[in-house]
């Protein structure tokens, strides 16, 4: 399955599909913004959209209630979110998470376009979504029916959200500007597109009143997670801005790392050399830097920390590494891109 990036590119394919009656299914993990793909596709061919999500459904909701027709046999009358006319695209969300016994008449819906008594209208283009990867728990798909899909795996992009965040006039400068600068904030699967639409909607509404800070450091934290809510608040401007602590540049670096570059472009250092003391203080002990050390990870966050650092502090903090036999970190000469 190809990946594309979630943006104008996607909705030119779904517009393509259309225009080729060619059912599509678009995978990816949540919140990169496939319901919203279709929205915007629909908006732009002006045609209709109806979403509904499989994971909430039974499957007398897409077969319909068996009824008595005027011959004695039995029909079937269909659900009345079914389209009868017009055309448009018709979505099935979470298609491999619903249990199986929905599954087998939504894809007899998405493929063969007919359902008992239901025919789809000539124009209206059968579409899926589904979250595909190793942290969600969902089912496999026929191949077979598989095949019958033009499929795409969408991933999110900073540039393409970013276009469409300010074309939509909805999303907050703030949010808009923190993801720019934050080029790797995708890769969080909880920071998503979607979650930063939230923290949107959520700053909008507390601005206005905005006295308790502990109150949108818990909202921020409830879609975003913690340290990303942190490091949003601090590029805000919410509260009096805290150097990092010792386990916030072990474990999330890529997280703060702009703020850092921020402090180190606006200065004074005060922060700097405040998160370097407490980093060090950390370090100190054997047991804390053999673990920070030998994890991959945070060896990476705590030497890309040093590389940020300026030149003085980096002298400083080679002596006190070779002071104390620290061999297994390294300075950089050269700070990372």
């Amino acid at each position: 399955m190809m990946t594309i990036k979630a943006g104008k590119a996607v909705i030119d394919l779904i517009a393509l599909a259309h225009a080729a009656d060619q059912p599509v299914l678009l995978a990816g993990r949540h919140g990169v913004g496939k319901s919203s793909l279709f929205e915007d596709a629909a908006k732009r061919l002006g045609i209709g959209l109806i979403v509904r999500d499989l994971s909430l459904m039974e499957p007398v909701d897409l077969i319909g209630i068996p009824k008595v027709g005027p011959d004695g046999r039995t029909i079937y009358a269909p659900p009345a979110f079914l389209p009868t006319e017009g055309e448009g695209l018709f979505v099935l969300e979470e298609l491999n998470r619903a249990p199986r016994y929905v599954q087998v008449p939504a894809l007899q819906l998405l493929t063969a376009r007919r359902l008992n008594d239901f025919v789809f209208p000539a124009k209206w283009l059968p579409c899926a979504a589904i979250n595909d990867g190793d942290e969600y728990q969902v089912d496999l798909l026929d191949p077979a029916l598989l095949s019958r899909f033009l499929k795409a795996r969408v991933e999110a992009d900073v540039v393409e959200w970013i276009a469409w965040a300010q074309s939509q006039g909805k999303v907050h400068a703030k949010v808009i500007e923190f993801v720019e600068q934050t080029p790797g904030v995708f890769n969080d699967p909880d920071a998503n597109p979607r979650a930063w639409t939230y923290a949107s909607n959520l700053l909008r509404q507390w601005e206005p009143v905005g006295q308790d800070q502990d109150l949108i450091a818990t909202a921020l934290a409830g879609v975003v997670g913690e340290h990303w809510a942190v490091a949003f608040l601090q590029f805000y401007g919410v509260g009096s801005a805290r150097p990092l602590t010792a386990s916030q540049i072990i474990h999330s670096y890529a997280v703060h790392r702009p703020m850092v570059q921020r402090w180190l472009r606006a200065g004074p250092l005060d922060l700097v050399v405040a998160s370097f003391e407490l980093l060090k203080r950390h370090l100190q002990r054997q047991g804390d830097y053999e673990a920070a050390a030998n994890n991959p990870a945070g060896k990476s966050n705590v030497e890309a920390f040093f590389s940020d650092l300026p030149g003085d502090l980096k002298r400083m903090l080679r002596m006190w590494l070779k002071d104390r036999g620290f061999a297994k970190l390294k300075v950089p000469r050269k700070a990372r891109p």
